[in-house]
């Protein structure tokens, strides 16, 4: 059954050339994984192309980033040994050789010029006080000279994740900042290139969570960006001369996706209506301060916008494996063809239906999810803890149909993809409220399906696995409310934490706990009565625990003492660790040996 599925889809991460003539993707094979390139000029089967890069991609990571079409360079960034020491590398698509470019010890920023001849890059390093701060330098990629341009150390904003963008003369840089490293007011600096001479751009009143710059760079005094301080990711144009704000677009739906082309004035963005499970494309032209003029076309599920200057869209559903269709737009979308993401017929991976659904949580509010049913009988349920409420097909969910398992993916409190308000009440408030949002899904589930709790579970990866621990651990009377832990029947956790002050101190991301949780100094106690090993007698149902040595985002360490208690207990567990890898998969003989152990786990529990 597993084979099954992973010989169906051995393909990821797809990146289509500017040009519409190539793919490049990793193809998944039994003790390695591979660039592959196809020419989609003469095939549209991806089981067609060939591979191009003899290095092993199930040992380190892949992250896409451009093509540069001149000299055939496909830059990536990636890591050593999964390890998450990122620093960007070139693969040459015509030779397949592999050279590393920057060598930081983590570089989580950077950016190219429009030409490709200049390079900025951040260093990102740890002080004593266990911070985190970053040099950013510029490199001529033709002499390779470098020349440091900042050092955050002694800034309120600092860099940490952000793009860069080039003013159209490249005498400037502009680039994302983030105020204390809290993850909470962004905002963007310009940096002349000459003088060095840093300049804050927008006003403190209007930076918030989330920013990123829109354009492909700067022209003139016109800068845009996106921004969701009104509760939705809006297009905003920020005039560097007046210093004037004008809000450009007025969504009311999360962005699925929002790709600027090479003018630099035609943006494509796609927005996801999940409660009609729709995706609103639309074609926006930009002009500086004024209304931009604007074409929209409503298309049923789920899809995205991919990188290539041509108009592509992948779509993927919870019944639909994904595929890559070439577009023509011209207010209707008219398709030129498809490119499907997998092997064999749609009909022998889809063993499902599903629909979208709302379910009343503990304090009235309406929870957003969607539901997978299996095609037969309904034998038990697992609902996602957490990364759930969009709508994508999963072979683990057809795997779970197979196996009579409805899955049900809430979007709890927290969860993207509903607004900035529900994404925000999960603020200083992790392993709280969220949690109930799950078990309160498995009442629906008891309700809408017939089921005993006993055959409801919960799953999860990272911080999902972190919320099946704290699920399965919750202590009764939580906040001095009555009915707040819940009798699941089994839980699967992926690369979890289960003690939040050991996170706090090994992961390479504690800004992000510090978001979710506050400050840990002088807070020590909350994160003690948030971690699951100090409620860990709470746990009465078999548990499923997945984990890469490697972690370096989610430490094994975290996970540590709550793997002593269960080996000195006698509850239901199962414990696969994983060598050499980090915080994703591995390949095809990892997956088996992992998901093997999982089926037969689930089957005992129902059983």
């Amino acid at each position: 059954m597993i084979s099954k599925y992973l010989d169906a889809f051995p393909f990821m991460q797809t990146y289509i050339t500017e040009d519409s003539k190539t793919a490049l993707y990793l193809k998944i094979e039994d003790s390695a994984t591979k660039l592959h390139m196809l020419n989609l000029e003469e095939s549209q089967n991806f089981g067609d192309g060939k591979a191009i890069c003899d290095e092993d991609f199930s040992k380190r990571s892949f992250g896409h980033y451009f093509l540069d079409d001149k000299s055939d360079l496909l830059y990536i960034t990636s890591d050593e040994n999964n390890l998450e020491n990122y620093n960007l590398y070139t693969i040459n698509i015509k030779t397949g050789e592999f050279k590393q470019v920057t060598h930081t010890s983590y570089c989580g920023v950077y950016g190219f010029s429009e030409d490709h001849s200049k390079l900025v890059f951040g260093d990102r390093y740890k002080t004593e006080d266990g911070k985190f701060y970053t040099k950013l330098f510029i490199r001529d990629m033709a002499t390779g000279e470098e020349t440091l341009l900042a050092d955050d150390a002694d800034w309120t904003y600092r860099f940490s994740w952000s793009g860069v963008r080039f003013d159209a003369d490249m005498k400037s840089v502009f680039v994302g900042v983030d105020k204390e490293n809290l993850r909470a007011k962004s905002n963007f600096i310009k940096i002349d290139l000459a003088s060095k001479e840093i300049t804050k751009i927008l006003p403190e009143e209007t930076e918030c969570n989330a920013m990123f710059m829109t354009a492909r760079y700067v022209s003139g005094n016109d800068f845009f960006y996106c921004s969701n301080i009104d509760g939705y990711e809006n297009i905003y144009h920020f005039d560097l001369e007046s210093k004037d704000t004008t809000k450009l677009t007025s969504y009311e739906n999360d962005l699925a996706g929002i790709r600027p082309r090479k003018d630099n004035k035609t943006i494509h963005v796609a927005l996801s209506v999940q409660s009609k499970d729709e995706t609103h494309f639309k074609e926006i032209v930009l002009n500086g301060s004024e209304k931009p003029s604007e074409k929209t076309h409503i298309l049923k599920g789920a899809h995205n916008i991919g990188n290539s200057e041509a108009l592509w869209l992948s779509c993927s559903t919870m019944d639909m494996p994904l595929t890559f269709t070439k577009y023509e737009f011209d207010g209707d979308l008219k398709e030129s063809f498809t490119v499907e993401a997998f092997v064999g017929k749609r009909e022998e991976l889809v063993h499902n239906s599903y629909r979208y659904v709302e379910y009343e949580t503990f304090d009235g509010h309406n929870v957003p999810a969607f539901l997978s049913m299996p095609k037969g009988e309904v034998k038990a349920a697992v609902i996602t803890a957490f990364y759930g409420g969009t709508n994508y097909y999963s072979w683990l969910t057809q795997l779970f149909s197979e196996l009579g398992i409805a899955v049900l993916s809430p979007g709890v409190r927290g969860s993207w993809s509903y607004g900035k308000e529900w994404r925000e009440h999960i603020l200083g408030d992790l392993g709280g409220d969220e949690i109930l949002d799950v078990h309160w899904g498995a009442k629906y589930l008891e309700k809408e399906l017939g089921l005993k709790s006993s055959q409801i579970g919960v799953r999860g990866g990272s911080h999902g696995g972190y919320s099946v621990l704290r699920s399965m651990t919750m202590p009764e009377k939580f906040k001095d409310r009555e009915g707040t832990s819940y009798p699941y029947g089994f839980g699967i956790c992926w690369a979890g934490f289960a003690d939040l002050e050991d996170f706090y101190k090994t992961s390479n991301i504690p800004d992000w706990l510090v978001n979710m949780l506050g400050a840990y100094e002088g807070n020590e106690e909350k994160y003690r009565e948030r971690s699951p090993i100090h409620d860990f007698d709470n746990l009465d149902a078999p548990l499923f625990i997945a984990h890469g040595e490697n972690d370096a985002r989610v430490s094994p360490t975290s996970m540590q003492g709550f793997l002593d208690k269960l080996e000195g207990s006698n509850k239901d567990y199962i414990i696969h660790l994983m060598k050499g890898l980090g915080h994703g998969i591995g390949n095809k003989d990892d997956e088996i040996a992992q998901y093997t152990k999982m089926v037969s786990f689930l089957n005992r529990v129902l059983d």
